[in-house]
């Protein structure tokens, strides 16, 4: 539920008047809304304050747009789907003024940005999101086997979601915040529930 936990934050801002962006890039956004109905959650209700960007469909118009755009700036160091990005979101923060985003999801991301060389493009990333000025999620998952991401060390903060196994039948969503730079944080892990549109962190009981 790592897509319905991020969303839920921005929905339940949106509700105050805080206008975040989601943007999805693996699931359609028609679908992804739907999915978020089935919670309980009511996206139409706060689309005025919390709008959807698709990058997941219709990739051939974003790479028409992109090579358009490459076009117009000529730029050499910047491949045209990254320039891309940065102009709608960079424009998106200038006109909506969102102060919450979500990026879902980074695997899928820097398959459409077909990043090359990794670590420095990653890094770019990053420092071009801090400089947007707003609170940036950004949804990935852990292959199996593996242990943490290699861009980690560039996030503020890191916050794992996880099936936990409590009996041979019976399982328990659980988060823990593994890392918040400049606070003191435990980091245990925690049940995670939701019911009734929201979600609830308690003390997690084996």
């Amino acid at each position: 539920m790592k897509s319905s936990v991020a969303y839920s934050i921005l929905y339940h801002n949106a509700q105050k008047g805080i206008r975040g962006l989601y943007v999805t890039v693996e699931q359609d956004a028609a679908a992804f809304l739907s999915q978020m109905a089935t919670l309980g959650l009511k996206p139409a209700l706060v689309s005025d304050h919390l709008p959807v960007l698709d990058l997941g469909r219709g990739r051939e118009l974003h790479e028409k747009l992109a090579k358009k755009l490459k076009d117009w700036t000529r730029s050499p160091v910047e491949r045209p789907m990254t320039a891309l990005l940065k102009a709608k979101v960079s424009q998106l923060r200038r006109e909506f003024g969102f102060e919450l985003l979500v990026i879902d999801s980074w695997t899928a991301l820097i398959l459409l940005l077909e990043f090359e060389d990794l670590r420095r493009e990653t890094f770019d990333l990053f420092e071009w999101l801090r400089s947007l000025g707003c609170t940036t999620f950004v949804i990935a998952e852990e292959a199996e086997g593996e242990e943490g991401l290699e861009e980690e060390f560039l996030a503020d903060a890191i916050f794992r979601l996880r099936l936990e196994a409590v009996t041979d039948v019976s399982f328990q969503r659980r988060i823990q915040c593994s890392k918040m730079r400049s606070a003191n944080h435990s980091s245990d892990f925690f049940t995670l529930v939701f019911e009734n549109g929201f979600f609830e962190v308690a003390k997690a009981i084996s």
